[in-house]
């Protein structure tokens, strides 16, 4: 009985697992993030971790009964209280590609820092 008790509060509990991919590494890492240096860190400390990045990371894999309801409503309030505007982009792209729904698969463009728009990830190869 007490094995399954903590399975329970483990599962209940999602911030005492290990972040599983590079986006829910960031929202570990990032939210209060006080400045650009700290969020570079973060996103290298992340990427060594998940060298796929965002491409290993279904869209919309993050919704469920205890994610958001959107990309809008994770960034709000994990990126609340960060003061570094990088560190609050790339919460917001995480929320995104955690929390929104996915897009026609042909729509869905490919992560990629040589497009001539790149995401603001591109910085911190």
């Amino acid at each position: 009985m007490k094995k399954h008790l903590v399975i329970i509060a483990l599962l209940a509990c999602p911030s005492l697992a290990m972040a599983d991919n590079f986006a829910e590494c960031l929202l570990d890492k990032l939210p209060g993030v006080q400045n650009n240096n700290s969020a570079g860190a973060a996103y290298q400390v992340c990427s060594a971790k998940h060298p796929e990045r965002y491409a290993g990371i279904e869209q919309g894999s993050g919704r469920g009964f205890f994610g958001f309801d959107s990309g809008a409503e994770c960034a709000l309030k994990k990126a609340r209280d960060t003061r570094s505007m990088d560190a609050a982009g790339m919460i917001r792209v995480a929320c995104n590609r955690l929390y929104n729904e996915p897009l026609p698969q042909k729509s869905i463009a490919q992560e990629s820092c040589d497009s001539k728009t790149p995401g603001p990830w591109c910085n911190y190869r």
